[in-house]
């Protein structure tokens, strides 16, 4: 059996489950798997629509694994809790694998995989391979953007970065987050007409290349857009992304803009004036040059030479 043990994070929302409930679909077909993660009802909802094995533990500490010959954390940072289990886990000579955030620290386990790193590491779903060789077209004028500002993202600040976005009439496709209700979507495209809501697809890969720019935070979804090819625009949500955002535009994928408050008509208008069509393209060239989509691959084949898959 693979365990793996994953959070719904304040920081990176249902990414950590839903990354870990993709690779569990995928070796389920040969290996038994189980998910845990800490009793919330959002979790347990989304691992529910998923049909994979989980399980909801109140103490990490105390997860079974006797029949266990791989244990793979995803989480930014382990509790004492789940230390005591890693201990357990090596001491039972369980592999141990730790999946490291772009803002998150390594422990002392067997294997340890940074989807931040680069095309080597990055654990997208398998659209986004199929994006990253197809081919696109950037218009000359920007038209569509696609907004996808976390799992967390609240309605009221949604709102915000849409009427801004809005009346510089661009055209949005919006993942809308845990917290923005059914009512709360009708509002939206009650008041602004023309904006799209992202379906429950297992994969938003597609969402990404069909847009001009993609809002988003920097981390994960850097890679994402970077995969298919689309520019970004990098909004810390947070402090500790600040100097994150600046190193995904060091990159040359991407422009940072401003955070929530100083969110306007005129900031973003400033920042999108540099984006005329050859330095989208530039950085299209170079997203897809950095991330192939292929990180799952890799990281198969490294179970496969360490013996833990077959």
């Amino acid at each position: 059996m693979i365990v793996f043990r994953a959070d719904l994070s304040s920081h990176a929302g249902l990414e950590p489950l839903r990354r870990c409930a993709y690779l569990a679909s995928l070796l389920r077909k040969a290996n038994e798997v189980l998910l845990c993660c800490r009793d919330d009802k959002r979790a347990a909802k989304f691992l529910a629509e998923k049909h994979i094995p989980f399980s909801l533990v109140k103490d990490p500490g105390a997860i079974d694994i006797t029949e266990a010959r791989a244990l793979v954390f995803d989480l930014a940072s382990l509790s004492s809790q789940d230390l005591a289990l890693l201990a357990k886990a090596q001491k039972a000579g369980v592999k141990t694998i730790q999946i490291v955030p772009a803002i998150g620290e390594s422990q002392a386990v067997d294997v340890v995989v940074r989807p931040f790193a680069g095309p080597q590491s990055a654990l997208l779903h398998h659209k986004f391979r199929h994006f990253n060789r197809a081919r696109r077209k950037y218009r000359k004028n920007i038209k569509n953007i696609f907004i996808n500002l976390g799992d967390l993202l609240s309605y009221r600040d949604l709102r915000a970065v849409v009427d801004v976005l809005h009346r510089l009439r661009f055209k949005m496709k919006i993942a809308p987050g845990l917290n923005v209700k059914k009512a709360d979507k009708r509002n939206l495209m009650r008041i602004y007409p023309g904006i799209h809501f992202c379906g429950k697809s297992e994969s938003q890969a597609r969402a990404y290349f069909e847009a001009d720019l993609a809002l988003i935070p920097p981390g994960e979804e850097a890679l994402e857009s970077a995969c298919v090819g689309t520019p970004a625009l990098f909004m810390s949500m947070e402090q500790g992304q600040v100097a994150l955002a600046d190193a995904c535009a060091t990159l040359g994928i991407g422009v940072k803009i401003p955070v929530l408050a100083d969110f306007s008509v005129q900031s973003v208008r400033d920042a999108l004036a540099p984006l005329v069509p050859e330095l989208r393209e530039q950085m299209g060239a170079v997203g897809k040059g950095l991330v192939d989509g292929l990180g799952v691959q890799r990281f198969f084949r490294m179970l496969k030479e360490t013996g833990i898959i077959a």
